[in-house]
């Protein structure tokens, strides 16, 4: 079977983390790399064995030797260039944050209809971790019962003093919003694998706060956007999910999720928590007290999470099968994102837009 050959716009830090997924030899090879900047384009190529760099995006569009494009731009460029991929009949695995509202969403579902090319978004890069193959297992088959409430909190360590970011990163016309654009598709695509049909989001209560200095020595790159931000999300059926993430605050970085439902509980994680044993399943038996068991399901690998996306990209090609992560799913997702936005404006529950 022939590899799938991929152009790869957009030579930055995520672009070098992806490279091992073009030389790995699971069917994905890159044939062109483009940047505005030749040197990184370079680098990236060098690495990732493509043979040739461009310093245009549009000539990846035109290139007959390739089959689908790796986008890792800046997320104010996912939308015209994902559209102009399908217009050139290319598939399309695009960095995160999908889009930037989910108005762009609905213009990337109409350019894809009747194309047969598939979309992915690297959001999805921690569903393939044996504990949210587990925890989806479990939900699915009924073994935790009604599942009911999942509280999903997650504290990230604040950046190291002299850290520089692009002005991008500080410009939510450009990236959207801060953590909640950098993390939050992270959170949602997570939520959205494992709860399977659980996850029809209906309302969001939530409220955002903007990075703040820690001391005069440690000012975060980005003041302009969210550090943090809390929701509660109402789904149908009752489902309700408490929903927080913060980062750069006094204490410790934090994560964790819990599951709750009428036959069990499961306590998990999604990213590799080296502090954390494992997954843990909690139930009450008969008139015994309440036991924990902890589940030998794998952790996530980051160095298998960060190149999930193309591997899942090019195995859908390959096997004309459907992706975990589709434009569908990202319709949902940024409809939470909108809301979450909009509830924090108006201190206002906010309606999920279908």
């Amino acid at each position: 079977m022939n590899p799938v050959r991929y152009g790869v716009i957009g030579a930055g830090v995520i672009a070098n983390y992806m490279t091992r997924a073009f030389t790995e030899g699971r069917g994905s090879i890159a044939t062109v790399v483009a940047d505005i900047n030749p040197a990184a384009a370079q680098k990236v190529a060098t690495a990732s064995g493509a043979p040739k760099v461009v310093t245009d995006w549009r000539a990846v569009m035109a290139d007959p030797a390739v089959d689908a494009v790796y986008l890792a731009t800046p997320p104010f460029l996912h939308k015209p260039m994902t559209i102009a991929a399908l217009q050139a009949g290319k598939h399309v695995c695009c960095e995160k944050p999908f889009m930037l509202t989910q108005a762009e969403v609905r213009d990337v579902i109409a350019a894809q209809k009747g194309t047969g090319l598939h979309v992915n978004c690297a959001s999805s890069r921690y569903n393939c971790a044996g504990t949210a193959q587990k925890a989806k297992q479990m939900i699915a088959t009924g073994e935790l019962g009604q599942v009911y409430h999942v509280s999903f909190t997650q504290v990230n360590p604040p950046t190291k003093p002299g850290a520089t970011l692009p002005d991008w990163r500080n410009d939510p016309a450009r990236n959207g919003g801060g953590i909640s654009f950098d993390w939050g598709p992270y959170d949602l695509d997570w939520l959205s694998f494992v709860l399977g049909d659980l996850f029809r989001p209906q309302l969001v209560f939530g409220a955002l706060g903007n990075y703040f200095p820690l001391t005069a020595e440690r000012v975060p790159p980005c003041l302009g956007v969210d550090g943090r931000y809390t929701a509660q999300i109402i789904c149908e059926g009752g489902l309700t999910i408490l929903w927080e993430r913060r980062a750069g605050e006094h204490g410790p970085a934090r994560h964790s999720i819990e599951l709750r439902g009428t036959k069990g509980g499961l306590d998990t994680y999604f990213m590799p928590m080296p502090e954390k044993s494992g997954m843990q399943h909690h139930a009450y038996v008969g008139t015994e007290e309440l036991k924990t068991t902890l589940l030998p399901d794998a952790p996530p690998s980051w160095e298998d999470a960060i190149i999930n996306p193309v591997r899942e990209l090019t195995a859908a090609i390959r096997e004309n099968r459907p992706l975990t992560n589709t434009p569908a799913d990202n319709l949902r997702i940024h409809g939470v994102l909108d809301a979450l936005h909009a509830s924090g404006r108006t201190r206002q529950a906010v309606k999920v837009a279908e």
